[in-house]
């Protein structure tokens, strides 16, 4: 069983999470998470133990205890996306289409506002009732007179350039 270890303090080595678990079981792999390009801990990992029943026993005992003056927070992992899971691009094609958002232009289902047809209450993109079309260009959307650029200078007499 896999477990999720996180909170742990920026010294810990691979060696020392393994280590942390083996007195409650048989541990088959223990791994610390760190940062790609500067190598530091990200203060999580990973620890795989052979049994479901020491996985569980480790989790009772060490889940909320403290390492370095920080508290530890262990708890089974959840299962490692897949390639097909995520919808990317990553495992190649996909057979029948796989799965995920389908392509904009795909025409079929709701992510294309083009071919969704009328939607009902006029809202801006798909028609419907036409409000937002047929109502005059008025920002204020009521019955305020729309104040053009112009209006300012109406009733100021304007200054001749020289």
């Amino acid at each position: 069983m896999k477990l999720f270890v996180a909170k742990l303090p920026q010294n810990v080595t691979s060696e020392r999470l393994k280590a942390m678990f083996e007195s409650y079981g048989s541990v088959i792999d223990a791994k610390v998470i760190t940062d790609r390009d500067t190598g530091m801990s990200k203060c999580y990992g990973f620890v795989e133990m052979a049994t479901e029943e020491a996985a569980r026993d480790a989790i009772d005992r060490l889940n909320g205890t403290e390492m370095d003056g920080k508290e530890v927070l262990v708890k089974e992992s959840d299962p490692a996306p897949r390639s097909n899971d995520r919808g990317g691009s990553r495992g190649g094609p996909r057979p029948g289409g796989g799965g995920g958002r389908p392509p904009f232009n795909s025409g079929g289902g709701g992510g294309d506002r083009r071919s969704s047809g009328p939607r009902p209450g006029g809202d801006r993109w798909g028609g419907g009732g036409g409000d937002d079309r047929n109502r005059s260009s008025n920002r204020y959307q009521d019955d305020r007179p729309k104040k053009r650029y112009d209006d300012d200078f109406d009733d100021k007499p304007r200054r001749k350039r020289i």
